[in-house]
């Protein structure tokens, strides 16, 4: 491995999860290639359901990740996206960015566009069993019946044939349909038709190469030695595969060194400008056709990789539903991210990163896990639009880290978050781990910010029900529950218990005159005055109209003490009220004990109350040395 030397490139690759044999084919080349030339691949994938399902803005966040520092350019694998929407998008950022774009499979103006000339990779093919190996008896398993490539190679097959004396009768070509089930249909169907055992069975691609190997295996017939069989493609199951397929490849390695030279040449001017290359397939002669012999001791070894690659999957299957489990009820990010620290460290991989979204600022993000080499970094609180990586700088210059694997965290109504993998071991498996990880994270996610969301609901819904909707005091329900639930702490023994019971003079006069706009006012401005003058330990509380009722808890009774507090509630109200041509005045009865567990509150609660109706006798009757005001307009 070339060292890099801190200022690799990001080649940023965009991709669905659709076809993940084929983008694992391309990643496996692409990393091969980058990793000589100084460059760093940046792979993100997405579900097609998850980001079409919420249109514009998801396709914004999911184009967020793109928009990073230090981007050379971008390969978009444009059969496996198959969203305009989304290739336009990275199109017009690329331009913006003036940065070049590599379209794979799809042709867009402004693109360099990637032809793979499958007529000639696949005629390599073709002619090695034909002219090669001399076969003249081939039975031609085509794709998808009136499809233009499946018939184009069809043609391909039937002429190169007849250039040799040959022929392709239409009865030796079957339709595979490019799949495994549809082709041991066709081969079920040929056989049963009279067909005979050819000398090759030819195939459009190596799926359905694989199909009719395992077919002929099942009857007992050898392959290569009874009847040999091709494939095309080269996707990595036909390497795999014992025995292994004959097939062709994409030339991968020549289209990401041209890729590549051109990134290094790269001129602004260039943006915009719409080329076409052609992408050569390289001929691969493997066991299925005879020209190479069967290897026991790498057939063992693949068993064995295989064998641990399922006790690797099944131990991370567990490992993540034992995660799931403990995430189910939880509402908190911070336990969360406990657990993601000691789930990942299970995986050695050199880099791990895991971001939530802020919910009224989709630009804002907290890390739930941040992990380099094993060691578990602190969250932190960052714009992620401006890089979903916080310390790129240092992803980017280490030497372990061969590609980064990106993936929003989505479900069907928003995007919660994000993952980020630097791996160092690339395969098939370590690609479906890091699927299966956004997966799991995805579930995550929505399990705790969902219960999170149902304990705030669930608390908006006490509120309403344990306060009054005018003033935002507790009503009566609410007043009695914190009240036994204040005096019930063990800080509260050995205290005194002041209960207030208060009414607001003259509310029917305001009412009348004013309205009841301003009636409501008047009510809010005694509740803010209310609190504000028995602070954090008063509880306060509306009973409806103009009742309302307060605690004190102190060393002391409060009752010596009420006429001053009723003066600061009246000062505090009239401040908060401003000038009106009318006064807040109250009413007031208290009555008091000590704080006893249990305490019977009903009787204290009605002296409170005899003792407001007291005062209200005193104060209409004049006795307080005041005269009650009724208010009257200017």
């Amino acid at each position: 491995m070339k060292q890099s030397d801190g200022n690799r490139r990001i080649v940023a690759v965009c991709a669905s999860w659709e076809d993940v044999e084929n983008l694992n084919l391309i990643l496996s080349q692409l990393i091969e290639v980058t990793e000589q030339r100084n460059y760093l691949p940046m792979c993100v994938a997405f579900d097609r359901s998850g980001v079409e399902s919420r249109g514009e803005e998801s396709i914004r966040e999911f184009m967020a990740a793109f928009d990073i520092p230090n981007l050379a350019g971008f390969l978009l694998l444009g059969e496996m996206i198959r969203s305009d929407e989304i290739n336009q998008s990275i199109i017009r950022l690329a331009q913006r960015r003036k940065l070049p774009v590599f379209m794979l499979e799809r042709a867009y103006k402004g693109c360099i566009n990637l032809a793979f000339s499958y007529l000639d990779g696949f005629e390599k093919v073709v002619r090695h069993m034909v002219e090669d190996h001399r076969c003249r008896d081939i039975v031609m398993v085509a794709g998808i019946r009136g499809n233009s490539f499946s018939e184009d190679r069809i043609r391909l097959c039937r002429e190169i044939l007849e250039e040799n004396g040959g022929s392709l009768p239409e009865d030796k070509v079957i339709y595979g349909e490019y799949w495994d089930e549809p082709t041991y249909r066709a081969l079920n169907g040929y056989f049963a038709a009279g067909g005979n055992m050819p000398e090759a069975f030819l195939c459009a691609n190596d799926a359905m190469a694989i199909a009719v190997s395992i077919y002929l295996s099942e009857r007992n017939i050898r392959v290569p030695e009874q009847v040999r069989v091709a494939g095309f493609d080269g996707i990595l199951q036909g390497e795999s595969h014992v025995p292994a397929i004959t097939t062709a490849r994409p030339g991968f390695a020549y289209m990401y060194g041209r890729m590549l030279d051109r990134m290094d040449s790269w001129q602004e001017e260039n943006t915009g400008r719409t080329e076409t290359w052609p992408v050569p397939f390289d001929f691969i002669r493997r066991e299925s056709c005879g020209c190479v012999q069967g290897n026991s001791f790498l057939s063992t070894k693949k068993s064995g990789e295989l064998k641990i690659d399922n006790l690797m999957y099944t131990r991370h299957i567990r490992a993540m539903g034992n995660f799931i489990r403990k995430t189910l009820s939880m509402n908190s990010l911070d336990r969360l991210s406990k657990q993601l620290s000691a789930l990942f460290s299970g995986w050695p991989n050199p880099f791990y990163f895991a971001a939530v979204l802020n919910e009224k600022d989709k630009g804002q993000a907290r890390s739930v896990m941040h992990s380099r080499h094993g060691l578990f970094l602190p969250g932190t609180v960052y714009r992620w639009k401006e890089s979903p990586v916080t310390d790129e700088a240092t992803v980017r210059s280490d030497p372990s880290i061969r590609i980064l694997m990106v993936q929003l965290l989505q479900n069907e109504e928003e995007t919660m978050g994000y993952l980020v993998s630097g791996l160092q071991a690339w395969s098939m498996r370590e690609q479906e781990r890091f699927e299966e990880e956004a997966l799991f994270l995805s579930a995550a996610f929505n399990a705790v910010i969902g219960n999170r969301r149902l304990a705030e609901a669930n608390n908006a819904i006490l509120r309403m029900a344990e306060h009054d909707y005018l003033t935002g005091l507790y009503n009566r329900r609410g007043f009695l529950r914190e009240l036994d639930r204040r005096i019930r702490l063990p800080e509260s023994r050995g205290k005194t218990l002041t209960l207030y019971a208060m009414d607001m003079d003259g509310l029917k006069s305001i009412n009348d005159v004013f309205g009841h706009y301003e009636g409501d006012y008047a009510i809010q401005c005694l509740a803010k005055a209310l609190e504000q003058v028995t602070g954090d330990k008063g509880i306060c509380a509306r009973y409806g109209g103009d009742e309302f009722a307060f605690a004190i808890l102190g060393d002391s009774s409060a009752i010596p003490d009420t006429e001053e507090i009723r003066n600061r509630i009246e000062a505090a109200a009239r401040e908060a009220c401003g000038p009106k041509d009318y006064r807040i005045r109250a009413s007031i009865g208290a009555a008091s004990c000590p704080v006893s567990d249990p305490l019977p509150l009903d009787p204290i609660l009605a002296e409170s109350d005899r003792a407001l109706y007291a005062d209200k006798r005193v104060r209409k009757a004049g006795k307080d040395g005041r005269d009650s005001q009724t208010p009257s307009r200017p």
